[in-house]
């Protein structure tokens, strides 16, 4: 990556605090990018969570919210006093970390990413809230990437995934989100929850949008193909994000079988932005990257209901999300591969999701070269995205009006715009040039509002206006 040199005035140290930041996870990601623009306009960075590791990292194992002891808390028939004391248990380890982390770092800011909107653990929302008020002296930057009363596909459907079966606890989770206190600012990543926040709740939210840096260069790893078990004639199309239900994956399946029932059609040298040479032995293979998020339950399942519905789509699926790491935690070992480099070998990007704070993964593939990407018009990439990159920016897979959920829970997009994508995909990969000089465009437009210097700037001055006067 590049060295970046601002001018360095009125810094401070801050603590960003999240469950992990090492992970391939869109927020563990926008850590990385935030903190590494920051640390090089003179701000002293401390990374705070589960996994946090180097110099400036301080380990807070109780914000893991993997754990049985959390993943308890969400089921019900359980002994109710137990599960209360073992709820409160875990939020005072919370918060004898976080006086552990302040007494060492003394930091004169905290930034708090996605505690106080998502109860994805509950004892680390209650333990923030309570944090933020017994320390008047700190600052705090509440950023929100995601909120429990955001729909995911059909109305309140998150905020049941959410819902705690012990009264007790859920109030004092409900009480402690979107905490508002004079020493407290808040953050959304998109203008749909900016507005939210001000109708709903009299919360004037500055936007931090999802960034990364464009002229990042990923370490080219040799043979990658080869380790992967493709081959040089196979096209891979990748589905970088995690596996859970809102990224609707079977749509990126659907898209895939459709695609290769018109293989004959692309047959060839010199096709797409590779200039892969296709074959009538030539595999389509759904690539799946991410290992993030499938020690829930629920996205485990998803996952297995994924494998059936592509087995009998007859869609190559290839999982290697148990080999990939974040960029930042790769220190070169054979077995593993950092996340960034996998796009070089991926020839067609798919985004199908319903849902997204913002959509992180897509700004990598802009950046990295992927050309015009398959994606759903989900209500931030409508508000927010497309009007930076003009509708013929992506392929589109309609918006949410033309998805549907069938008996299994699986999102159907409708035939005619699946086949409207499949149609304008084959054109690209037989006019590569044209993808081409679209992606050049769509490129400068999204450097030019969501470049990691262009947003890193703005939270710097966000950070210094939280900084307590004294």
């Amino acid at each position: 990556m590049r060295e970046i040199h601002e001018g360095r005035s009125n810094t401070a140290t801050v603590a960003v605090i999240h469950f992990f930041s090492e992970r391939t996870d869109g927020v563990s990601l926008q850590i990385q990018e935030n903190d590494r623009v920051l640390a090089s306009l003179g701000w002293q960075v401390i990374e705070c969570s589960a996994d946090a590791r180097g110099q400036h990292g301080f380990m807070l194992p109780a914000l893991d919210y993997t754990t049985p002891e959390v993943l308890a808390l969400k089921v019900g028939g359980q002994n109710k006093a137990e599960m209360v004391q073992a709820f409160e248990r875990q939020v005072q380890a919370i918060k004898e970390g976080l006086r552990e982390m302040v007494c060492r770092t003394r930091p004169q800011v905290i930034h708090a990413r996605n505690m106080l909107s998502l109860p994805i653990h509950p004892a680390a929302t209650v333990a923030m809230a309570e944090f933020i008020a017994e320390n008047p002296d700190i600052g705090f930057l509440a950023q929100h990437h995601d909120f429990s009363f955001e729909d995911d596909f059909q109305p309140g459907d998150r905020k049941r995934a959410y819902e705690i079966p012990y009264p007790e606890i859920q109030q004092r989770v409900e009480d402690a989100l979107l905490y508002q206190a004079p020493n407290v600012h808040h953050a959304v990543i998109n203008s749909l929850m900016q507005k939210r926040l001000l109708a709903a709740y009299g919360i004037h939210a500055a936007i931090i949008p999802d960034s990364f840096d464009f002229e990042t260069q990923p370490l080219r790893i040799p043979s990658l193909r080869e380790r992967l078990g493709l081959r040089e004639h196979d096209l891979v199309i990748g589905m970088m994000t995690r596996i859970i239900p809102r990224k609707a994956i079977e749509v990126a399946i659907q898209f895939v079988a459709q695609l290769q029932q018109r293989k004959g059609e692309v047959v060839g040298e010199r096709r797409g932005l590779h200039g892969r040479t296709i074959t009538e032995a030539s595999r389509f293979v759904l690539l799946l990257a991410q290992a993030a998020g499938l020690d829930e339950p629920e996205n485990a399942a998803y996952f297995q209901k994924l494998r059936h519905y592509a087995r009998a789509a007859k869609v190559d699926l290839l999982y290697i999300g148990d080999k990939v790491v974040a960029d930042s935690a790769y220190r070169g070992e054979a077995d593993k591969i950092p996340f960034y480099s996998l796009y070089s070998e991926v020839d067609i990007v798919t985004f199908p999701s319903y849902q997204e704070g913002f959509g992180n993964q897509y700004l990598e593939a802009v950046a990295l070269g992927k050309g015009v990407v398959v994606a759903h018009e989900y209500p931030v990439m409508e508000a927010d995205i497309l009007p930076v990159v003009a509708p013929d920016g992506i392929i589109s897979l309609g918006n949410n009006s033309q998805y549907m959920r069938d008996e299994a829970g699986l999102i159907h997009v409708q035939e005619t715009v699946l086949q409207a994508a499949v149609e304008r995909e084959i054109h690209f990969l037989l006019h590569p040039e044209e993808e081409q000089s679209i992606a050049a465009r769509v490129y400068t437009s999204l450097k030019g509002a969501y470049d990691a210097r262009v947003v890193g700037n703005k939270l710097a001055a966000i950070l210094q206006q939280s900084v307590p006067a004294h």
